[in-house]
């Protein structure tokens, strides 16, 4: 039996270790799940393997500030496979496991189906609803005709960065004749489709010689294609081509001689400038929203932190400013009521230094600057140990990039 001294001691000891542990939640919180479902296998892999290393060292960063609202957050990744019924069960994992914030954007197909699940699940759902970042999708209509008050649009979509592309060749009076080629899904009819009209409204007098969308992912020689665009005897290329389908395309003109200006969207992805080799250098031209080598100082510290850590290429701009919006968001509102994150990413501005990017409550796309670059000896970062990398040309301010939208959102009751 305790003396009277000894029960106040071990009253003591309880008191004092509750205490501690009230004192502490954030050790024994569970911590915030992001799931990732891209393809992390197949020919777009290269396109998620480095972006789902800098979403991992973003979250890192986060944790090591001291997490969101005193809890550590844990990425969880999903092999969509670029295919729908994959992403629809990843989808179902991320229900189960209770995850209720997801970022995807390789492949349209697979965002299309995420949506329709979100959607269902969210309306059954109240309380416990999915919020999708599409990071990288660029299909017009994610943000027009498919919009979602459940989906944010980080990035800028196609029809933007082919303004951005044509604004670009409409100041150049020796371009005279185009050729365009895709994909045949929707980004890539999007694409053409934009290129037809902005070519058309800025520059009628450019003929173009050439239109064609080929199947996605399987071709493996692309010498058909490039003998007709030699045959056509275009001055540029305008193609959004991703992954294997851009490179190959690209390594089949250079086999035979093409003498072209290639201007893509997506020619400095992870894996690019290796398969494309030196014969891209000044040839290769890219509009998007970032590149490695920005001239701004916040950017350059990311790529200086990134490579001191023995990590190589901080490619992925996007995804880290996709995880921005998020992570602000819960910052500002926790992470229990997926809603209110929602509700709070409209209207946000964020900023790496002077880089900015806003999101439109009406359709929920980003509005961000879009740039001009082109694959060179001189840009200050390299890429992928090669001693070539994107360097800058132009900046296009977001105002002059932005496009109307015909979204008509249903908003669900609360937002």
């Amino acid at each position: 039996m305790l003396s009277n001294s000894g029960f106040k001691n071990v009253c003591s000891s309880l008191a004092w270790i509750a205490g501690v542990t009230a004192a502490m939640p954030s050790l024994a919180a569970e911590p915030i799940k992001v799931m990732l479902i891209d393809p992390m296998s197949g020919p777009q892999s290269a396109t998620v393997e480095r972006a789902s290393k800098n979403l991992q060292y973003a979250i890192k960063r986060q944790n090591d500030a001291g997490g969101l609202k005193g809890r550590q957050v844990e990425l969880v990744t999903c092999d969509s496979k670029f295919n729908p019924k994959d992403g629809k069960n990843c989808l179902d994992r991320a229900i189960g496991d209770d995850i209720h914030y997801v970022f995807q954007g390789v492949g349209s197909n697979v965002t299309l189906t995420l949506l329709d699940g979100i959607e269902k699940y969210n309306a059954r759902n109240p309380g416990k609803e999915i919020v999708l970042m599409n990071w990288a999708g660029l299909d017009e209509e994610m943000t027009n005709k498919y919009c979602s008050f459940w989906q944010f649009r980080t990035d800028a979509h196609i029809g933007m960065k082919v303004k951005a592309l044509v604004t670009w060749l409409a100041a150049d009076p020796s371009i005279k004749r185009a050729y365009l080629i895709n994909m045949d899904y929707s980004m890539g009819q999007g694409a053409t489709a934009s290129a037809i009209h902005f070519l058309k409204q800025m520059r009628p007098d450019i003929e173009i010689v050439g239109s064609e969308l080929h199947p996605a992912n399987r071709v493996q020689d692309f010498t058909p294609y490039v003998a007709k665009i030699r045959a056509s005897r275009a001055d540029v290329v305008i193609t959004s081509n991703i992954g294997t389908d851009l490179n190959r395309l690209v390594r089949a003109g250079n086999d035979i001689g093409l003498n072209v200006r290639w201007v893509t969207t997506y020619a400095s992805q992870y894996g690019q400038v290796t398969a494309i080799g030196q014969k891209g250098v000044d040839h290769i031209f890219q509009a998007g929203d970032s590149i490695m080598s920005m001239d701004e100082p916040a950017l350059d510290k990311l790529q200086d932190e990134w490579r001191a850590a023995g990590q190589g290429d901080f490619e992925s701009i996007r995804i880290y400013r996709s995880w921005l919006f998020l992570s602000n968001s819960i910052a500002k509102v926790g992470p229990e009521k997926p809603l209110q994150v929602a509700k709070a990413i409209e209207g946000m501005t964020v900023s790496i230094g002077g880089y900015q990017a806003s999101m439109r409550a009406t359709d929920h796309q980003a509005q961000l600057p879009l740039n001009i670059s082109v694959l060179s000896t001189a840009a200050k970062y390299k890429q992928e140990s090669t001693p070539w990398g994107f360097k800058l040309l132009k900046v296009y301010p977001a105002a002059q990039m932005s496009e109307p939208t015909t979204c008509q959102m249903k908003r669900p009751s609360g937002a």
